[in-house]
């Protein structure tokens, strides 16, 4: 009798100390509830709607994606707006032969693009600076790769439907979007080293997000679709991420102090029009003012 007292008593203390097991599932809840929710309760409150900042002090976890890339959207096609059309730089040298291994290649996922044109830029021109005693001035090695982001004639269709299809198809995090602004704004605003115009702000924000996606992400959308969503060819694609690190001087790393800053910033120069400059002539020459840099990358 004291021994199963005893059993009892130790069997009343163990279930105290044990936790209680969690509710069976209920099947008809799990449909209303996504992954993301299911990991933090708090991700149906971000906002979708692009907000309009008035300071560089805002939170950039209140966004979700589609809001952070309408903030990107609205602030591209104001300033493709205020910059008119700008004609790209001509080549600084005459492009080499074609060889058969450079040859376009075609992507499954073409189905998917809104193709955005031929671009401006030879296919074989470099998207490299150069550097060495023959080589040109880095300073206008920059400039002329810069050709790349230039479409030889505006897509049919604007930076919003381009964007937003292809957040349809390859969805990325806000911090994706946040830092593809905030390469926009150091080579359109910053640096003025690319004109933000209705030809080129296609294949700069492709670009941008790419590269963003992958300085971030861990898990990437794989080359080949990527492409065939964007509207461009694999070497197309690989053209332009290669020269915006250039442009950037490979410098892509991002806190959140600078994502709050530069999509301000680049909120701000969309507002303002670059300066409260207007439009430009059509009779414009690209000749833009460079930030001079003493040390070339490699």
């Amino acid at each position: 009798m004291e021994d199963e007292v005893s059993k009892q008593d130790t069997g009343d203390i163990a279930a105290t100390r044990m936790p209680l097991p969690p509710p069976p599932p209920e099947p008809k809840a799990a449909e209303k509830t996504t992954f993301h929710h299911a990991i933090d309760p708090s991700f149906s409150e971000l906002s979708d709607e692009p907000l309009r900042l008035e300071s560089e002090q805002w939170d950039i976890t209140s966004i979700s994606a589609l809001g952070a890339l309408r903030m990107l959207i609205a602030a591209l096609q104001e300033l493709a707006d205020a910059m008119g059309d700008v004609p790209p730089t001509p080549p600084i040298s005459r492009p080499i032969t074609p060889t058969d291994d450079t040859r376009r290649t075609s992507s499954p996922e073409a189905s998917l693009s809104m193709n955005i044109g031929s671009p401006e830029a030879h296919p074989h021109e470099p998207i490299t600076v150069r550097v060495g005693a023959d080589a040109e001035d880095p300073a206008l090695q920059r400039i002329a790769i810069a050709r790349r982001f230039f479409s030889k004639t505006a897509p049919a269709f604007n930076i919003q439907d381009y964007l937003l299809r292809l957040h349809r198809f390859c969805p990325h995090s806000p911090g994706v979007y946040l830092t593809a602004a905030a390469y926009c704004h150091r080579l359109c605003v910053a640096d003025l080293m690319v004109p933000a115009t209705n030809r080129t702000v296609h294949r700069l924000a492709l670009a941008s997000i790419r590269i963003a996606a992958k300085a971030l992400e861990d898990n990437k959308w794989a080359q080949e679709r990527m492409a065939g969503v964007g509207g461009v060819s694999r070497t197309q694609l690989l053209n332009l991420e290669v020269t915006l690190c250039f442009l950037l001087d490979f410098d892509l790393g991002v806190n959140g102090a600078i994502l709050a800053q530069r999509m301000f910033l680049l909120q701000q120069a969309a507002r303002q029009g670059l300066g409260a400059r207007r439009k430009l002539p059509a009779n414009f020459r690209l000749s833009l003012p460079f930030r001079r840099r003493t040390n070339s990358v490699v």
